[in-house]
């Protein structure tokens, strides 16, 4: 790239907003003259390749890989009428063993250097005396070790396994910052049945008053659902004599007054309003959900406009709070004419000028997962410290070693092969002459190991020697006093 090219790119980079906790702030390692980039760790170069720079992907598909080993050495063929014999050295030549490679292997992160790089430069720091590098290695290399596993059992003390990182997970919302106590008279009727028709315990009692529409003729049954199912559901509530609290909190309406808040943590994700993070340089204000359109599951994107607090029926041991987002949904519908959504293959931009379900803005708190994006690319993504692992992991089986080894009857043959009857249970026959040098091997091995664990000096010891006894040599007609050197 020209420097013009390398202006822009860094102007766009510095544009560039992350979620908290995701990456570098790439502004901060641009150069003054703005044309470099320097600083950059192991991670943030992964963010460059894989999600700024679309160079390299978590996923390879079969089809396209099997038609690249077709159709790369027709390519290089077609080259050799162009260029020189010269210009085919051994790395154009490489080209037509990659997509062998990539279908044994998989996507690049699997085969690349740079865990190993890594590694390599942690041991290199571990050198301190550099005569022996070895030694060095090896001692630094078992104290670490050793401190990581004592480390782990001490929970009073904070060490890098136990120490708490800047977005804690915790089980439910935490809400930050200050608040606002407001009355929200206009949406109240559509968080209510919001709550409800998320909710596993209510859904027996909307079925039951969709049958009920139904046997009166409703055609509209999905907008009658939300005007009027929560004053059917708490009469149809406090009319049972044995009812659970929870359900009777829900059918009793929260409170009037709502709580407005502009940050919380869900599970370890931090979340801005769109209000709050106009200043920063993070954005997590970005969201998603999945929905339906048209009877078709699809991804809705938005922005954070409120983190509102219902509160409902509490007593001194359980207080009964329900957290909603208040989210302005992107237009996205394919099906109109000029479509609202680009895909290229790589990014995906939204136009964040148009937007829908402005009758259905509210999400829970949980439901909702990040995204970073006139036009924006916005993309899905997972934390560094959050891993999704189920619950319950069934039908999994572990590479362990088996109870019951295999074994083979070995006997000698004292006779001729050729008039060997096989058994039934057709053994591996051999000759006697091998089982005999098989026989006198082990011998031998078990003697020599008897020799070397009788020896109880090791001439070599001394080259391990730490700094600071350098300048102390280990005889071998020392006395065994001298051993505390080595």
């Amino acid at each position: 790239m020209n420097k013009d090219q390398k202006i822009a790119f860094c102007s766009f980079l510095r544009s560039v907003k992350f979620p908290d906790g995701y990456a570098l702030n790439l502004a901060t390692c641009i150069s003054a003259d703005g044309c470099n980039l320097q600083g950059l760790k192991t991670h943030d170069c992964h963010i460059l390749l894989q999600r700024i720079l679309p160079l390299c992907a978590k996923t390879l598909k079969l089809d396209v890989l099997h038609r690249m080993k077709k159709e790369i050495p027709i390519i290089l063929c077609k080259l050799e009428k162009i260029f020189p014999p010269a210009f085919f050295d051994v790395i154009l030549h490489l080209t037509v063993h990659l997509p062998d490679e990539a279908i044994l292997r998989g996507p690049i992160q699997y085969g690349w250097m740079y865990p190993v790089e890594r590694i390599l430069l942690t041991l290199k720091r571990y050198v301190r005396n550099m005569a022996r590098p070895e030694g060095s290695i090896a001692e630094a290399y078992v104290a670490n070790e050793c401190l990581t596993a004592f480390s782990r059992y001490f929970d009073d003390l904070d060490t890098r396994h136990n120490r708490e990182g800047r977005n804690k997970e915790h089980h439910g919302v935490v809400l930050f910052g200050a608040y606002k106590i407001t009355y929200l008279e206009n949406d109240y009727d559509k968080m209510i049945w919001n709550v409800l028709n998320n909710c596993k315990e209510v859904e027996p009692y909307i079925e039951m008053y969709e049958k009920e529409l139904e046997c009166e003729g409703i055609v509209d049954i999905e907008k009658i659902l939300g005007k009027q199912f929560p004053s059917w559901f708490k009469k149809k509530v406090t009319k049972k004599k044995e009812i659970d609290d929870g359900l009777y909190a829900l059918a009793c309406q929260p409170d009037l007054r709502v709580k407005v808040f502009s940050a919380c943590l869900v599970g370890g994700v931090r979340f801005y309003t769109i209000d709050r993070e106009e200043n920063r340089r993070t954005q997590n204000s970005g969201v998603m959900t999945e929905g339906t359109h048209n009877g078709n599951y699809i991804d809705l994107y938005g922005c954070l406009k409120d983190i509102i607090m219902l509160q409902y029926n509490s007593d001194s041991r359980t207080n009964r709070t329900v957290v909603l987002f208040r989210c302005d949904w992107f237009d996205n519908d394919d099906g109109k004419k000029q479509s609202r959504m680009k895909d290229d293959g790589y990014m995906r931009s939204i136009n964040q000028g148009s937007c829908w379900f402005k009758d259905d803005p509210f999400i829970f708190a949980t439901q909702a997962t990040k995204h970073r994006g006139s036009w924006r690319a916005v993309q899905k993504f997972a934390h560094r410290h959050l891993f999704c692992v189920g619950e319950q992991e069934t039908d999994i089986q572990l590479s362990y070693q088996d109870d019951e080894c295999v074994s083979f009857e070995i006997r000698p043959n004292e006779g001729n092969l050729d008039n060997e009857q096989d058994s039934g249970d057709n053994p591996v026959t051999i000759d006697a002459s091998v089982v005999d040098e098989l026989h006198r091997q082990r011998d031998l091995e078990q003697e020599v190991d008897g020799y070397e664990s009788s020896d109880s000096e090791d001439e070599t010891s001394w080259q391990y020697a730490t700094d600071g006894d350098e300048g102390n040599t280990v005889n071998g007609e020392q006395d065994e006093e001298d051993d505390k050197y080595t």
